[in-house]
């Protein structure tokens, strides 16, 4: 059996892989091997930039990972209050960090409608290795805040946070858009930081360290289903 990669590209990589192919293009008619060089580095970007084949069940007490990666950081927090609406809500706050080998594309974490989206500009910084610098870099870096609420008016917030590598901070979804658990919500491009807000009565079901996949991997589970949905 032949294996034939999945390569179909996430809208928002194409600009990326088409500044790529051009500099692939133009160094191959200067230095071949160079060329050749620049062709590697396309294919590794095409494999990152790809819309994977996930497989997301339907449960509305689960809440997904958004992004491909390593838990760096669990901690007992608040949800901002930039988007929340009400000052000082308790959350839990589970921090994500993709890799450079990791597939870019982000999705959402549960099923409802977009509350907010919006980018509050900001710095680059590097994340460092310790809490006292992911702390100063959360502080001052450029970061997009999306809200998402379910049909039982239970809320998550999803943050990319910008980083040396990742500079763009992209979900194109307006205020009010539906959206699945699982499909695709934006990208932190490339390699970026996302911080996953979620009501502090959830259980977690990951820990620091571990690897999780978009769409795939539970991170939490709300406390109870309300009895009744919202209309």
């Amino acid at each position: 059996m032949i294996f034939i990669p999945d390569w179909k590209i996430a809208d928002d990589g194409w600009p990326v892989l088409a500044l790529a192919g051009i500099v692939t293009i133009l160094t191959s008619m200067i230095f071949l091997p160079l060329g050749c060089f620049f062709l590697g580095i396309m294919m590794w970007l095409a494999h990152g930039l790809r819309l994977p084949n996930r497989q997301t069940k339907a449960d509305d007490q689960i809440i997904y990972a958004p992004a491909d990666g390593v838990v760096l950081d669990i901690e007992t927090d608040q949800f901002p209050d930039g988007l929340a609406g009400d000052d000082a809500v308790p959350a839990k706050r589970i921090t994500i960090q993709t890799r450079l080998t990791d597939t870019q594309l982000q999705t959402s974490p549960i099923t409802g409608h977009i509350v907010d989206n919006l980018l509050l500009p900001g710095l680059f910084r590097k994340w460092g290795f310790d809490r006292i610098s992911w702390q100063a870099a959360r502080g001052s870096n450029e970061r997009r805040e999306i809200r998402i609420r379910d049909a039982y008016d239970r809320e998550i917030m999803l943050v990319q946070l910008g980083s040396k590598t990742a500079r763009q901070l992209i979900c194109r979804l307006a205020e009010g858009k539906f959206i699945q658990a699982g499909a695709p919500i934006g990208m932190a491009r490339i390699a970026g930081v996302v911080d996953v807000f979620v009501p502090a009565g959830c259980k977690l079901l990951i820990e620091t360290g571990q690897h999780v996949i978009a769409g795939e991997t539970a991170i939490a589970q709300f406390a109870r289903r309300p009895s009744t949905k919202q209309s």
